[in-house]
C-alpha cells in the first residue's frame, strides 16, 4: 500500500521522489530494496525516479528542487521560463537559497539571498518560483535595457505583474541586488499612463521611432471617427498622426481587412494620416515616412477633434 502512495506522489512530480517522501512510505529496508532491484533509480542524491516513466521536459529542474528541499525557489532564467517569458533560456536550473543555505549540486545555477521575502516567491506548475516582478529583478544585471523593457511589457499586458509591485521589489532589493539601475531606467519611462499596447510588436515599433529621433508615441490611442470609437496602436495626437503595427495573426482575414479600410477612410475624414507598419517591411520607410508626416502636420499644440482622452508621451 505504501508503494502505491509514493508512486501516486512521483505522478505528480515528473516521475521523482525524494528520500523523505520515500521514507513517509517504505522501510529503509523497502527502500534498498526497491534500489537495488532498479525499480527506483537514482536521479539526483537522494532523488529516484520510478523505472519506467520518462523524464519530463521539467524533470531535471523538480529533482534540484527535491534534492534541496524546503527554502529552495527556481528563479532567474529558470524562473522565466516557468513564467513563459519568450526570449529566455535556461542554459541550467537555477535556483535560488536563502543565507544561510549553499547547496552544491553539480550542473545548477545557485543563487544565495539575504532579501528572499515571502511575497517573492509562490508556486506555478507545482514548482516553487520567484514572481514575475522578482524574476524581472534578478534578470536585470544580465539583459540590455531594451530587452529588460520587452520583458516588463510582456509581464503587462499578461497582467502578471504591475509597474507598482515591480518597483516595490526595486525597493526591497536596492542595494542588494545588482543591475537594479537598469530596472529603475526601465520603470521610470512606465510611469504615469504608460500603456504596454497588444503586441511586443507595437513596442518594438515605438522603440524604433523613438531611436530615430522621434517623440515617443502615445500607445492605445483612442480617437472619435464618424461616431465610433478607434484606438490607434501608436499615435502623435497633436500631429493627427497614427501608426499602426499590422501582425499578419491579426489583420489576415477578410473582415479584419475590410474593418481596417473602413476605419481607415473614417480617420482620414477627421484629419488623422494613418501609416501602417509590418514585420516584413523596411524600418528605414517606416522612419522615414513617420518623419515626413511629423513634419508636414499641423504644428500647432492642441487636442485633436474627437479625442477621448489626452496623454503625456511617456
Amino acid at each position: 500500500m505504501g508503494e502505491l502512495e509514493l508512486a501516486e506522489l512521483a505522478s505528480r512530480q515528473d516521475g521523482l521522489v525524494a528520500r523523505p517522501q520515500a521514507r513517509d512510505h517504505l522501510s529503509k529496508k523497502q527502500l534498498e530494496g526497491r534500489l537495488a532491484s532498479g525499480r527506483l533509480v537514482v536521479v539526483r542524491r537522494g532523488v529516484y525516479r520510478f523505472a519506467g516513466v520518462p523524464p519530463g521536459p521539467r524533470a531535471d529542474l523538480r529533482a534540484v528542487c527535491l534534492a534541496v528541499g524546503a527554502g529552495a525557489v527556481v528563479s532567474h532564467r529558470s524562473a522565466a521560463e516557468l513564467w513563459d517569458l519568450r526570449g529566455v533560456v535556461a542554459d541550467r536550473p537555477e535556483i535560488t537559497v536563502p543565507a544561510p543555505m549553499w547547496p552544491r549540486l553539480p550542473g545548477v545555477r545557485c543563487h544565495q539571498s539575504g532579501r528572499l521575502l515571502a511575497a517573492h516567491f509562490t508556486t506555478r506548475s507545482g514548482f516553487p518560483v520567484t514572481t514575475p516582478p522578482r524574476t524581472l529583478a534578478d534578470l536585470a544585471f544580465d539583459l540590455s535595457p531594451r530587452f529588460l523593457g520587452s520583458l516588463v511589457d510582456q509581464c503587462l499586458r499578461r497582467r502578471i505583474a504591475r509597474i507598482s509591485e515591480l518597483r516595490a521589489v526595486h525597493d526591497e532589493l536596492l542595494g542588494r541586488v545588482g543591475g537594479l539601475a537598469a530596472l529603475r531606467s526601465v520603470l521610470d519611462a512606465r510611469e504615469g499612463r504608460y500603456d504596454p499596447g497588444e503586441s511586443a510588436g507595437e513596442v518594438e515599433t515605438a522603440e524604433l521611432l523613438v531611436g530615430a529621433g522621434l517623440p515617443r508615441p502615445v500607445p492605445q490611442h483612442q480617437v472619435i471617427a464618424g461616431g465610433t470609437v478607434y484606438v490607434l496602436d501608436l499615435a502623435y495626437p497633436d500631429r493627427r498622426l497614427g501608426i499602426e503595427y499590422d501582425g499578419w495573426e491579426v489583420h489576415a482575414s477578410r473582415s479584419a481587412f475590410e474593418h481596417d479600410r473602413e476605419r481607415d477612410n473614417a480617420l482620414a475624414a477627421a484629419g488623422w494620416t494613418i501609416l501602417r507598419y509590418t514585420a516584413g517591411m523596411s524600418a528605414e520607410g517606416l522612419v522615414a515616412a513617420a518623419r515626413a508626416a511629423y513634419g508636414a502636420a499641423d504644428r500647432e499644440n492642441t487636442p485633436s477633434k474627437g479625442q477621448l482622452r489626452e496623454y503625456a508621451p511617456v
